[in-house]
């Protein structure tokens, strides 16, 4: 991408619900229930809590904050994971040695992002048809990003190599990056390298994607309704969730 393109994308304020999809379980249960008899759940824990990169940095994180530090956003089990662990195959704009959170400006993209994701590892796996229960999130964020979204053609085209190059380019007064995302064009989503600009996440609509050994062919959502949703429209223009 030429210098000057990139030189003149903005830094923009901007502040709103953003979304992601995290693998879970409908109904929610505790990850030890059926495995570890009930009498030796604190010592499992313990050990968790010694091993546990994400336990270990919540704590540090909580001995320098001040009073009041578990309501802190940044101190929220999915908000700090991601920074936590970090991602060994990286993100779109940073490697594995620089921890990011990419978020969704609609539920739609976050929908086409995480299927596409999900797809791309059944595909490599070979798995046999099965059902995913995945559950959404709901993050509110406020901060200032670099604006990619006027130039997301050629970000596109990019390879990852060049794409990471990019992204040491950021200003260092942006808490990110917004861009459009190839599994959805005419969506938007955020990469984000601080957890200052997080606020609590909450739990939203649990779905369930349908692998039939090939694809994923369609998601329903877990809601009064009961959405069915071909997994194949969710990259388009047309609000899916809506006519569902």
């Amino acid at each position: 991408m030429p210098n000057e393109v990139v030189d003149s994308a903005p830094i923009v304020p901007w502040s709103g619900n953003a979304y992601r999809l995290i693998p879970s379980r409908f109904p929610p249960v505790n990850v030890y229930d059926g495995l570890i008899a009930s009498d030796r759940l604190d010592e499992i824990v313990s050990v968790e809590n010694i091993t546990n990169p994400r336990l270990r940095s919540l704590d540090r994180l909580q001995r320098n904050a001040a009073d009041g530090a578990n309501a802190d956003p940044k101190l929220q089990n999915w908000n700090l994971a991601p920074f936590a662990y970090g991602n060994p195959d990286g993100s779109t704009f940073f490697d594995e040695q620089r921890p990011c959170l990419e978020l969704s400006l609609e539920q739609q993209t976050a929908l086409a992002v995480s299927v596409a994701k999900r797809q791309s590892f059944m595909e490599a796996t070979s798995e046999a048809p099965i059902g995913l229960d995945m559950r959404m999130l709901c993050t509110p964020i406020n901060g200032v990003f670099w604006d990619l979204r006027q130039v997301s053609r050629s970000v596109a085209a990019m390879d990852q190599l060049s794409r990471y190059d990019l992204g040491t380019r950021m200003p260092e007064n942006a808490n990110g990056i917004l861009y459009r995302p190839i599994e959805r064009p005419t969506g938007a989503c955020v990469a984000i390298l601080t957890g200052d600009v997080l606020q609590r996440s909450q739990q939203t609509v649990h779905f369930r994607y349908v692998w039939d050994g090939s694809r994923i062919s369609e998601l329903y959502a877990f809601d009064n309704q009961g959405k069915r949703i071909e997994a194949g429209r969710l990259a388009g223009h047309e609000d899916v969730l809506e006519a569902a």
